[in-house]
Protein backbone atom coordinates (compact mmCIF):
# COMPACT_ATOMS: atom_id res chain seq x y z
CA UNK A 1 0.00 0.00 0.00
CA UNK A 2 1.25 3.63 -0.63
CA UNK A 3 -0.99 5.93 0.98
CA UNK A 4 0.79 8.96 0.69
CA UNK A 5 2.59 9.50 -3.02
CA UNK A 6 4.83 12.07 -2.14
CA UNK A 7 6.69 13.87 0.88
CA UNK A 8 7.83 17.14 0.30
CA UNK A 9 8.03 18.23 4.02
CA UNK A 10 4.87 19.20 5.44
CA UNK A 11 3.26 18.68 1.96
CA UNK A 12 2.02 15.69 0.91
CA UNK A 13 0.46 14.06 -1.90
CA UNK A 14 -2.09 11.20 -1.21
CA UNK A 15 -2.53 8.91 -3.51
CA UNK A 16 -6.49 8.38 -2.90
CA UNK A 17 -7.14 12.05 -4.79
CA UNK A 18 -4.62 12.02 -7.07
CA UNK A 19 -5.78 8.77 -8.94
CA UNK A 20 -9.47 9.87 -8.32
CA UNK A 21 -8.26 13.49 -9.53
CA UNK A 22 -7.09 11.65 -12.97
CA UNK A 23 -10.07 9.63 -13.16
CA UNK A 24 -12.51 12.41 -13.21
CA UNK A 25 -10.25 14.26 -15.76
CA UNK A 26 -10.13 11.54 -18.07
CA UNK A 27 -13.96 10.99 -17.78
CA UNK A 28 -14.42 14.40 -18.14
CA UNK A 29 -12.27 14.09 -21.71
CA UNK A 30 -14.46 11.06 -22.70
CA UNK A 31 -17.83 12.73 -21.50
CA UNK A 32 -17.43 15.84 -23.36
CA UNK A 33 -16.02 13.87 -26.68
CA UNK A 34 -19.10 11.50 -26.88
CA UNK A 35 -21.48 14.57 -26.04
CA UNK A 36 -19.84 16.65 -28.77
CA UNK A 37 -20.50 13.84 -31.05
CA UNK A 38 -23.77 13.69 -30.50
CA UNK A 39 -24.10 17.81 -30.80
CA UNK A 40 -25.04 18.32 -27.24
CA UNK A 41 -24.16 21.73 -26.12
CA UNK A 42 -21.00 21.66 -24.77
CA UNK A 43 -21.10 24.20 -21.68
CA UNK A 44 -24.58 22.48 -20.74
CA UNK A 45 -22.13 19.13 -20.68
CA UNK A 46 -19.71 20.51 -18.66
CA UNK A 47 -22.82 22.07 -16.36
CA UNK A 48 -24.49 18.59 -16.41
CA UNK A 49 -20.75 16.92 -15.45
CA UNK A 50 -19.90 19.17 -12.78
CA UNK A 51 -23.35 19.06 -11.12
CA UNK A 52 -23.18 15.52 -11.09
CA UNK A 53 -19.92 15.16 -9.59
CA UNK A 54 -21.46 17.68 -6.76
CA UNK A 55 -24.61 15.50 -6.20
CA UNK A 56 -22.02 12.13 -5.59
CA UNK A 57 -19.93 13.82 -2.91
CA UNK A 58 -23.55 15.25 -1.61
CA UNK A 59 -25.39 12.83 -1.47
CA UNK A 60 -22.44 10.39 -0.64
CA UNK A 61 -21.75 12.00 2.64
CA UNK A 62 -25.44 12.13 3.53
CA UNK A 63 -25.26 8.78 2.98
CA UNK A 64 -22.57 7.44 5.10
CA UNK A 65 -23.32 9.85 7.55
CA UNK A 66 -26.58 8.40 7.79
CA UNK A 67 -25.06 4.68 7.78
CA UNK A 68 -22.10 5.73 10.55
CA UNK A 69 -24.27 7.92 12.71
CA UNK A 70 -22.02 6.53 15.96
CA UNK A 71 -18.89 7.24 14.44
CA UNK A 72 -19.41 10.48 12.40
CA UNK A 73 -21.75 11.76 15.44
CA UNK A 74 -21.58 15.52 15.48
CA UNK A 75 -22.07 17.88 12.52
CA UNK A 76 -18.57 19.10 12.37
CA UNK A 77 -17.33 15.65 11.88
CA UNK A 78 -19.96 15.22 8.96
CA UNK A 79 -18.73 18.75 7.09
CA UNK A 80 -15.35 17.88 7.67
CA UNK A 81 -15.05 15.32 4.91
CA UNK A 82 -11.33 15.73 4.78
CA UNK A 83 -10.50 14.87 8.40
CA UNK A 84 -13.08 12.57 8.74
CA UNK A 85 -13.39 11.03 5.14
CA UNK A 86 -16.32 8.56 4.00
CA UNK A 87 -18.68 8.81 1.10
CA UNK A 88 -20.88 5.72 0.41
CA UNK A 89 -20.43 5.27 -3.47
CA UNK A 90 -23.88 3.33 -4.29
CA UNK A 91 -25.83 6.25 -2.87
CA UNK A 92 -23.68 8.68 -4.38
CA UNK A 93 -23.43 6.97 -8.15
CA UNK A 94 -27.55 6.32 -7.16
CA UNK A 95 -28.50 10.00 -7.03
CA UNK A 96 -25.81 11.60 -9.37
CA UNK A 97 -27.12 9.23 -12.22
CA UNK A 98 -30.99 10.63 -11.37
CA UNK A 99 -29.70 14.05 -12.02
CA UNK A 100 -28.28 13.29 -14.99
CA UNK A 101 -31.48 11.59 -15.90
CA UNK A 102 -33.60 15.03 -15.03
CA UNK A 103 -30.88 17.09 -16.86
CA UNK A 104 -31.24 15.59 -19.99
CA UNK A 105 -35.27 15.89 -19.90
CA UNK A 106 -34.47 19.77 -19.26
CA UNK A 107 -32.48 20.01 -21.81
CA UNK A 108 -34.40 18.19 -24.04
CA UNK A 109 -31.95 15.38 -24.84
CA UNK A 110 -32.97 11.38 -25.51
CA UNK A 111 -32.31 10.25 -21.22
CA UNK A 112 -31.18 6.74 -22.66
CA UNK A 113 -28.63 8.36 -25.17
CA UNK A 114 -27.08 10.64 -22.20
CA UNK A 115 -27.04 7.55 -20.05
CA UNK A 116 -24.93 5.51 -22.95
CA UNK A 117 -22.30 8.28 -22.74
CA UNK A 118 -22.48 8.42 -18.63
CA UNK A 119 -21.79 4.61 -18.00
CA UNK A 120 -18.34 4.60 -20.42
CA UNK A 121 -17.15 7.84 -18.26
CA UNK A 122 -18.67 6.33 -15.07
CA UNK A 123 -16.15 3.12 -15.44
CA UNK A 124 -13.34 5.45 -16.18
CA UNK A 125 -13.50 6.65 -13.26
CA UNK A 126 -14.29 3.27 -11.22
CA UNK A 127 -11.02 1.88 -12.71
CA UNK A 128 -8.98 4.81 -11.24
CA UNK A 129 -11.04 4.90 -7.92
CA UNK A 130 -9.72 0.91 -7.66
CA UNK A 131 -6.13 1.86 -7.89
CA UNK A 132 -6.79 5.02 -5.49
CA UNK A 133 -8.13 2.28 -2.96
CA UNK A 134 -5.82 0.17 -3.57
CA UNK A 135 -2.95 1.93 -3.12
CA UNK A 136 -4.84 3.61 0.02
CA UNK A 137 -6.11 0.10 1.43
CA UNK A 138 -9.40 1.70 1.58
CA UNK A 139 -11.22 -1.43 0.83
CA UNK A 140 -10.01 -4.17 2.64
CA UNK A 141 -11.64 -7.84 2.01
CA UNK A 142 -11.97 -11.08 4.02
CA UNK A 143 -9.36 -13.57 4.96
CA UNK A 144 -7.20 -15.19 2.08
CA UNK A 145 -4.51 -17.73 1.72
CA UNK A 146 -3.76 -16.13 -1.62
CA UNK A 147 -4.48 -12.62 -0.26
CA UNK A 148 -2.04 -9.70 0.07
CA UNK A 149 -0.75 -8.07 3.23
CA UNK A 150 -2.35 -4.55 4.29
CA UNK A 151 -1.27 -1.83 6.54
CA UNK A 152 -2.22 -3.11 10.33
CA UNK A 153 -3.56 -5.99 9.34
CA UNK A 154 -1.35 -9.37 10.31
CA UNK A 155 -3.36 -11.95 8.32
CA UNK A 156 -3.78 -11.78 4.37
CA UNK A 157 -6.69 -10.65 2.82
CA UNK A 158 -8.35 -10.69 -0.49
CA UNK A 159 -7.61 -6.70 -2.22
CA UNK A 160 -11.39 -5.87 -3.30
CA UNK A 161 -10.08 -3.04 -4.95
CA UNK A 162 -7.89 -5.17 -7.55
CA UNK A 163 -10.69 -6.97 -8.61
CA UNK A 164 -12.63 -3.37 -8.91
CA UNK A 165 -9.99 -2.71 -11.51
CA UNK A 166 -9.95 -5.10 -13.41
CA UNK A 167 -13.92 -5.25 -14.01
CA UNK A 168 -13.54 -1.25 -14.41
CA UNK A 169 -11.41 -2.35 -17.16
CA UNK A 170 -13.17 -5.17 -18.88
CA UNK A 171 -16.93 -2.79 -18.67
CA UNK A 172 -15.24 0.37 -20.17
CA UNK A 173 -14.15 -2.22 -23.20
CA UNK A 174 -17.42 -3.74 -23.19
CA UNK A 175 -19.93 -0.41 -23.01
CA UNK A 176 -17.70 1.83 -25.04
CA UNK A 177 -18.01 -0.45 -27.96
CA UNK A 178 -21.67 -1.69 -27.44
CA UNK A 179 -21.99 2.44 -27.46
CA UNK A 180 -20.18 2.76 -30.88
CA UNK A 181 -22.10 -0.61 -32.73
CA UNK A 182 -25.67 -0.93 -30.67
CA UNK A 183 -27.21 0.17 -34.23
CA UNK A 184 -25.87 -3.18 -35.96
CA UNK A 185 -26.62 -5.54 -33.79
CA UNK A 186 -29.08 -7.21 -35.62
CA UNK A 187 -30.40 -9.44 -32.97
CA UNK A 188 -31.06 -6.19 -31.15
CA UNK A 189 -32.46 -4.01 -34.20
CA UNK A 190 -34.93 -6.60 -34.89
CA UNK A 191 -38.01 -5.85 -37.30
CA UNK A 192 -37.39 -2.03 -36.16
CA UNK A 193 -36.07 0.73 -38.46
CA UNK A 194 -33.63 1.84 -35.96
CA UNK A 195 -32.18 0.42 -32.83
CA UNK A 196 -33.04 2.77 -29.68
CA UNK A 197 -30.82 3.49 -27.46
CA UNK A 198 -29.95 2.36 -24.29
CA UNK A 199 -28.08 -0.67 -24.71
CA UNK A 200 -25.09 0.46 -23.13
CA UNK A 201 -26.40 1.59 -20.33
CA UNK A 202 -28.21 -1.99 -19.73
CA UNK A 203 -25.12 -3.60 -19.97
CA UNK A 204 -23.20 -1.49 -17.64
CA UNK A 205 -26.17 -2.32 -14.91
CA UNK A 206 -25.54 -5.77 -15.55
CA UNK A 207 -21.94 -5.72 -15.34
CA UNK A 208 -22.57 -3.89 -12.27
CA UNK A 209 -24.98 -6.51 -10.65
CA UNK A 210 -22.42 -9.21 -11.02
CA UNK A 211 -19.65 -6.78 -9.67
CA UNK A 212 -21.95 -6.50 -6.47
CA UNK A 213 -22.57 -10.17 -6.35
CA UNK A 214 -18.88 -11.14 -6.23
CA UNK A 215 -17.94 -8.13 -3.91
CA UNK A 216 -20.98 -8.99 -1.60
CA UNK A 217 -19.25 -12.53 -0.40
CA UNK A 218 -15.23 -10.76 -0.58
CA UNK A 219 -15.85 -7.41 1.56
CA UNK A 220 -15.07 -7.51 5.43
CA UNK A 221 -17.73 -4.83 5.99
CA UNK A 222 -20.45 -4.95 3.66
CA UNK A 223 -24.27 -3.83 4.24
CA UNK A 224 -25.33 -7.16 5.57
CA UNK A 225 -26.46 -10.86 5.08
CA UNK A 226 -29.98 -11.72 5.10
CA UNK A 227 -30.96 -14.82 7.13
CA UNK A 228 -27.06 -14.38 7.87
CA UNK A 229 -26.06 -15.88 5.29
CA UNK A 230 -26.61 -14.32 1.94
CA UNK A 231 -24.81 -10.44 1.42
CA UNK A 232 -27.26 -7.98 0.75
CA UNK A 233 -24.83 -7.10 -1.86
CA UNK A 234 -25.42 -10.49 -3.38
CA UNK A 235 -29.18 -10.09 -4.08
CA UNK A 236 -28.95 -6.17 -5.28
CA UNK A 237 -26.71 -7.56 -7.85
CA UNK A 238 -28.97 -10.28 -8.54
CA UNK A 239 -32.27 -7.43 -8.83
CA UNK A 240 -30.06 -5.64 -10.94
CA UNK A 241 -29.01 -8.39 -13.58
CA UNK A 242 -32.91 -9.12 -14.05
CA UNK A 243 -33.90 -5.59 -13.86
CA UNK A 244 -31.56 -5.09 -16.71
CA UNK A 245 -32.10 -8.04 -18.59
CA UNK A 246 -35.85 -7.62 -18.58
CA UNK A 247 -35.23 -4.07 -20.07
CA UNK A 248 -33.08 -4.90 -22.84
CA UNK A 249 -35.39 -7.74 -23.86
CA UNK A 250 -38.36 -4.70 -24.22
CA UNK A 251 -35.86 -2.64 -25.67
CA UNK A 252 -35.56 -5.62 -28.85
CA UNK A 253 -36.63 -4.30 -32.26
CA UNK A 254 -40.13 -6.26 -32.40
CA UNK A 255 -42.95 -5.43 -34.76
CA UNK A 256 -45.71 -5.37 -32.33
CA UNK A 257 -49.24 -7.85 -33.68
CA UNK A 258 -51.42 -6.10 -31.12
CA UNK A 259 -54.24 -4.02 -32.37
CA UNK A 260 -52.68 -0.76 -31.06
CA UNK A 261 -49.47 -1.84 -32.64
CA UNK A 262 -51.30 -2.34 -35.96
CA UNK A 263 -52.83 1.00 -36.04
CA UNK A 264 -49.76 3.24 -35.17
CA UNK A 265 -48.09 1.30 -37.98
CA UNK A 266 -51.10 2.75 -40.20
CA UNK A 267 -50.94 6.00 -38.46
CA UNK A 268 -47.01 6.68 -39.08
CA UNK A 269 -47.53 4.94 -42.76
CA UNK A 270 -50.44 7.86 -43.29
Amino acid sequence: MLPILIRLGPVKIYSYGLFLFIGLFIALYFWWKMGRDEHFDEIALFDGYFLSLITYFVTGRIGYVLMHMEEVGTLYRTLAILAFPGINAVVGIVCATLFLVLFARNNDWDPWKVMDSYVVSLAMILVFGGVAGLLNGSTPGIAASWGVLYPGIAEKIIPVDAFVIIWGLITFGIVSKVRKNFRFYGWYKGESSVAQEGLASLIFGVAAGICFMVTGWIVKDGMGKLFNMIPVEFVMGLLMIAVCVYLIEKRVGRRDTTLWGKLKAIIRRK
